[in-house]
């Protein structure tokens, strides 16, 4: 019997050990950028943390330029290994936030002469390969670009997408051959899915005048400095129609204009009695009409 007590709890540790672990239903959210974005990861993609993207990228990239910056790490497809064919680069830019007023004013041709005539890499860029497109519903905006190597045809991919929030704007960025466009753009609704902005931190809650706005605009994001040597008129003007600055000259406009319009609107105060004018002289009393004494 004393044999039995002792010898139960190591069949039941042998037991626990052979039944498979249980799976978890939900993957749990990666906190990003101050925990501004949360990242669900997927069976699809593997996640690189910040800290060990320069380490990843010097083993498996094989110095090859990225599209754009990786503050907030890399998704790698799963099953690429050991070198990927294309990763996801993930940053965030707090610097304000960017509005959509100039959604229905996206000129791609504009936005490409301005592109081409900053470009300065050791790829040419050659021509869209997917123009500029904005999804108000879920503010989102994607944009491609060919680039041809030094000594081939055109084969590069720069492939954009930004997701617009309260206080900035969370980019991904794909560095890329053309021949992987249609696999890319076949991930990217579930690449988009896997980001969201934690509660308070959408673009629907952004606060006009309180919160920090940048003048940049759809335009901006895709064109950036580019925009401003190309077309700095337009892109002052898009500034113009931003939002803060339409909000802060209607609440100047509200302030100026208010004692004007008390002056003419409110109650008026009684007329001041003019200087040069005398006062009126005093009523005399009234005759006295009552009964005469024996004195009078």
């Amino acid at each position: 019997m004393r044999l039995i007590r002792l010898l139960a709890p190591l069949l039941c540790a042998a037991l626990l050990s052979l039944t498979p672990p249980a799976q978890a239903t939900d993957e749990t959210p990666i906190s990003l950028a101050d925990k501004t974005v949360t990242l669900t990861p997927t069976p699809a993609f593997q996640y690189v943390a910040g800290a060990d993207t320069q380490a990843f990228l010097s083993r498996h990239w094989q110095g090859r330029p990225l599209a754009g910056g990786a503050g907030l790490g890399l998704l790698v497809p799963v099953g690429s290994a050991p070198d990927p064919a294309w990763l996801v680069a993930l940053s965030y830019d707090g610097s304000g936030h960017v509005s959509d007023l100039d959604a229905g004013r996206l000129d791609a041709d504009a936005l490409l002469s301005a592109l081409k005539s900053a470009d300065s890499g050791g790829s040419r860029l050659t021509g869209w390969a997917q123009p500029p497109v904005y999804d108000g519903a879920s503010h989102t905006l994607i944009w491609a670009t060919r680039r041809q190597a030094d000594g081939g045809g055109v084969d590069g991919l720069d492939y954009h997408a930004r997701l617009l929030g309260r206080r900035g704007v969370l980019g991904l960025d794909i560095a890329a051959r053309m021949n992987d466009l249609p696999a890319i753009e076949g991930q990217m609704p579930a690449l988009l899915s896997m980001l969201r902005f934690t509660p308070g931190n959408g673009y629907r809650d952004y606060v006009p005048v309180a919160d920090q706005s940048v003048t940049l605009g759809l335009s901006g994001l895709v064109a950036g400095d580019a925009l401003v040597k190309g077309g700095l008129l337009d892109h002052l003007w898009n500034g113009i129609r931003s939002q803060n600055f339409i909000y802060l000259m209607a609440v100047l406009i509200v302030m100026l204009g208010a004692p004007r319009l008390r002056r003419y609107w409110g109650p008026k105060p009684p007329p001041a009695p003019k200087q040069d004018q005398a006062p009126p002289a005093p009523r005399p009393p009234p005759p006295f009409d009552g009964p005469k004494g024996p004195w009078s």
